[in-house]
């Protein structure tokens, strides 16, 4: 069974706040607190990160609380190697020679007082005007510390009766698809010669994907 090491809603990650949370299909990321106080007798060294995928031995005698006795980290995958003369023909054949171009941003993508994400279309002005090889965005993408989305209320601008815009309540899915995706989509048709590649990674506070 894969669990995700996580922290507590507030404050630092650290020997009190740790607690598993379980995958979705297994137990629906049900969470459950770890005492970490009894590695220090076994005098294992051990890291520990939000989002961390860790396999813990222990005993769980009240059913609220694991006394961990040991952590398994996963094991790491090997590092992407390329030759020499795959890189150079990479560069010559698919680059042209020229130099990578590599973009990044991170969310939040709008202001502490607005959802309107002008902030989001703004960089998707400056992709137009550089147009880089790659755009690294990570999130949040819809943040769950905005107001709007702790209460539930993310609306978008849709065409109600008599042809005129109305604001409707929508789910953070579309929400995001409604903010995010589009815009990037609407980036591309405004200059069909744009190649840029999107790689979106979601942070612990989006409230539309699981964070890595």
């Amino acid at each position: 069974m894969d669990f995700f090491a996580t922290k507590a809603q507030e404050g630092k990650l650290n020997s009190t706040s740790v607690v598993l949370e379980g995958t979705s299909a297994a137990c629906g990321g049900a969470r459950i607190n770890v005492d970490l106080s009894r590695l220090k007798d076994t005098k294992q060294a051990y890291s520990l990160f939000p989002g961390q995928i860790v396999a813990i031995e222990g005993m769980n005698p009240t059913g609220r609380k694991i006394v961990a006795q040991r952590i398994c980290e996963g094991a790491t995958y090997a590092p992407n190697r390329s030759s020499v003369g795959e890189l150079r023909t990479f560069h010559h054949d698919r680059q042209e020679g020229s130099a990578l171009k590599v973009l990044t941003a991170s969310g939040p993508f709008t202001t502490s007082d607005s959802m309107s994400y002008l902030p989001f279309e703004d960089l998707m002005h400056v992709i137009l005007e550089q147009k880089p090889d790659v755009v690294i965005l990570t999130g949040p993408f819809v943040d769950m510390r905005q107001d709007a989305v702790k209460s539930g209320q993310t609306t978008i601008e849709v065409e109600g009766d008599e042809g005129r815009a109305v604001e409707r309540v929508v789910p953070f899915e579309a929400f995001f698809a409604n903010k995010i995706s589009a815009v990037i989509e609407a980036t591309f048709s405004m200059d069909e010669s744009l190649a840029t590649q999107f790689v979106l990674v979601p942070s612990l506070d989006d409230a539309t994907a699981k964070w890595v």
